[in-house]
């Protein structure tokens, strides 16, 4: 651990100032018998091992000091060749110890009788000056010990820091950089020549303030060197309660947002052939959505709760010019209304209580460049109506709590299975807006209304679950089937395949009859002849009304809710809309 050796100058100069000040020869040997240091003849020995060191191993061996003056007759002189004609009159040997460890030996050695007498007669005065030499040449080493593992230490640290995905910056109290790593120096462009003070890189007002507080910091800062913002985690270094400086960590906000691009693209790729059907109205969905997919219109998708508009947006965006970028998408009747706001433009730090500090990005800013999906339109509130009229005129984006308006590229699809024309005339949607968003409509048939598709889609759902799910099924029989396709499907595609996933899990590898089906679907008669009234109201009203039968013996409107595929607050307000009593 420590090493003589590697303070070899220091140990040189150590021994000639013993050998000046006593005037005797000095020689200084390592735990290996190697000897480090030399005055005299032994100088030109220096590094090399001892050739006779028996007095030396003994010191090193037993950590006593030795005085020896009747070299050659000595009895730890017997192994020696030289016993009996030994050339020196006196030695002195005493033991470098670092931390209960002993390192190495000093020497003095007399070889005339002027020198002997002046070791023998000063002997206690000689070896106290001795053993503050050896302290000092082992306060040296272990200075030298701990400066090698702290370098190693900063090494180490350096190395795992330039593996990290994020900049550091190490700052002092002084707000000096004192460490970064290569991608701090490429975000901030540094040059390795200068010493850099953090405000010369960052706008440093709101950053600093937060450490001089002992508070961690989070948020957006511009960049002095490069034009752009660089997103900022800050936390304070403290020592005792003394701010000592802080750590930096550095995100490109380009890189933040091509990782959400990464986990929102990536993952769930939709394309036209995993929309299922071949009937005639769905042919024609297909083939209009995917003559709109490559232009920039906004399109409003209108359809039933369960008919798979999230799926046609997410084809349309797949087959579109935007495909590598963003797609966002968000269900404006399942946030909050108090957090909708916050969540589509963003905010501000500030903005309100509990705002994160440093601000956070909204999902318009996120989908830039690519295509924001905003479901369930219809259940927005009409104060939000009006900055999603702002954003689709001006194509721009300004956060809550902001002042700063932010450019947008953004294509907007909005869908939902509300009567937007029929909300307009009450009162409950902007009719500007409505226009807005009604360049091209796409409305998606509910299943009732194709009923020839239902093999085609049980087929897809049957080999989708088997493999899900681990279980084998031979097949389904053709009277299930007859009984599928003429079920009304109140839930439509969604709940279709919820049975299916039923039907997969309760039979046990063989095929699927009628009594695997779940008992609402046998019970519920025939869909009505083609003369029966279409309304699209009335026939909703009617669904919900069965749905709660169903279910009343039980008195869960929860189950009536995942019956018909909509949330328990939707359900709440239809049964209010519609004056359906329970």
């Amino acid at each position: 651990m420590y090493h003589l050796n590697d303070i070899k100058i220091t140990v040189q100069q150590t021994a000639d100032a013993i050998a000046a000040a006593l005037k005797i020869e000095v020689e200084i040997a390592d735990a290996d018998l190697i000897r480090v240091a030399g005055t005299g003849k032994y100088k030109s020995r220096c590094g090399y091992p001892m050739d006779n060191g028996f007095v030396y191993q003994y010191v090193l061996s037993s950590g006593a000091t030795v005085i020896i003056d009747n070299p050659g007759f000595n009895e730890l002189c017997q192994p020696c060749p030289c016993q009996g004609k030994c050339q020196e009159y006196a030695e002195v040997a005493i033991p470098i110890r670092a931390e209960n460890l002993i390192i190495g030996v000093i020497g003095l050695v007399s070889f005339n009788e002027e020198q002997t007498k002046r070791l023998i007669d000063n002997k206690q005065s000689l070896l106290l000056f001795l053993e503050k030499m050896a302290e000092l040449l082992v306060g040296k080493v272990i200075e030298n010990q701990r400066n090698y593992e702290r370098e190693l230490m900063t090494s180490q640290l350096l190395t795992v820091l330039n593996l990290l995905h994020d900049g550091i910056l190490l700052i002092n109290a002084q707000q000096q950089v004192t460490h970064y790593n290569t991608l701090a120096a490429k975000l901030l462009d540094i040059d390795a020549t200068q010493q850099l003070v953090l405000y010369q890189l960052l706008d440093d007002k709101r950053l600093w303030f937060a450490v001089e507080r002992g508070e961690p910091f989070s948020g957006p800062i511009r960049g002095k060197r490069v034009a752009t913002q660089i997103y900022c985690d800050v936390v304070p270094i403290k020592n005792n309660g003394v701010i000592e400086g802080a750590v930096i960590s550095l995100k490109d906000i380009k890189q933040i947002k091509q990782l959400v691009k990464e986990a929102t693209v990536s993952e769930i790729e939709t394309h036209f052939s995993q929309i299922i059907g071949d009937s005639p109205k769905m042919k024609a969905l297909k083939t209009m959505a995917l003559h709109v997919a490559p232009s920039k219109a906004t399109l409003l998708i209108q359809g039933e709760s369960g008919t798979g508009k999230e799926l046609l947006a997410r084809a349309i965006h797949q087959s579109s010019k935007r495909k590598g970028h963003a797609f966002i998408a968000i269900n404006c009747g399942a946030i909050p209304e108090n957090l909708l706001e916050s969540e589509l433009f963003g905010y501000e730090e500030g903005a309100f209580t509990g705002a994160r500090r440093g601000g956070k990005l909204g999902k318009f800013e996120l989908a830039h460049n690519g295509t924001i999906f905003l479901d369930e339109i219809g259940d927005m509130p009409l104060h939000l109506q009006v900055k999603i009229l702002r954003v689709l005129q001006e194509r721009r984006v300004e956060r809550v709590g902001g002042t700063r308006s932010i450019p947008l590229d953004v294509r907007i699809i909005a869908a939902t299975h509300q009567d937007l024309e029929a909300m307009v005339k009450t009162g409950e949607f902007r009719e500007d807006l409505y226009y807005r968003l009604n360049v091209i409509l796409l409305t998606i048939p509910p299943l009732r209304e194709r009923l020839e598709d239902v093999p085609m889609l049980v087929q897809f759902y049957l080999d989708y679950y088997a493999t899900v799910t681990d279980r084998s099924v031979s097949g389904i029989s053709q009277a299930t089937i007859d009984i599928l396709a003429n079920y009304p499907w109140p839930g439509n595609v969604r709940e279709l395949g919820n049975v299916v996933e039923y039907c997969v899990t309760m039979v046990a590898g063989g095929e699927i009859t009628s009594d695997t089906l779940p008992q609402r679907i046998k019970t519920v008669p025939k869909l009505e002849s083609q003369n029966s009234s279409l309304n699209l109201k009335l026939l909703e009203r009617e669904t919900i009304i069965k749905a709660l039968t169903l279910v009343e013996s039980e008195g869960h409107k929860d189950d009536a809710a995942r019956l018909l595929g909509i949330s328990r607050a939707t359900l709440y307000r239809k049964i209010k809309d519609y004056q359906i009593m329970t």
